[in-house]
């Protein structure tokens, strides 16, 4: 994922391929609406509007607290660089565009 943080220059976020998986058996659609959509449409190359990033951010927030209330081990370095991608394309009022590797 990548958004555009300057003229030449571009932010990006890779979300491995391994932790789809495992967010797929931690989420709630419920709890976590827009977390579900990226997850269900991530390989479509979505692109994430600003205010749906800001969404993404606080669901990824949540989702840090649930997994350090269950004590559940995930590769928590690798989420918060989610949570702070997904800040910055809001705060910067960025369209994000994803793509495969």
């Amino acid at each position: 994922m990548s958004f555009k943080s300057g003229m030449l220059r571009k932010t990006r976020c890779q979300l491995p391929d391994d932790m789809v998986p495992t967010l797929y058996q931690v989420h709630d659609r419920a709890k976590f609406p827009k977390l579900t959509w990226l997850l269900d449409t991530l390989y479509d190359h979505p692109q994430i509007q600003p205010s749906d990033a800001a969404i993404l951010a606080k669901e990824i927030e949540a989702l840090e607290w649930l997994l350090i209330t269950l004590k559940l081990p995930f590769p928590m370095v690798a989420l918060q660089k989610l949570k702070r991608f997904f800040e910055s394309a809001a705060t910067k009022q960025q369209v994000i565009s994803t793509f495969s590797q």
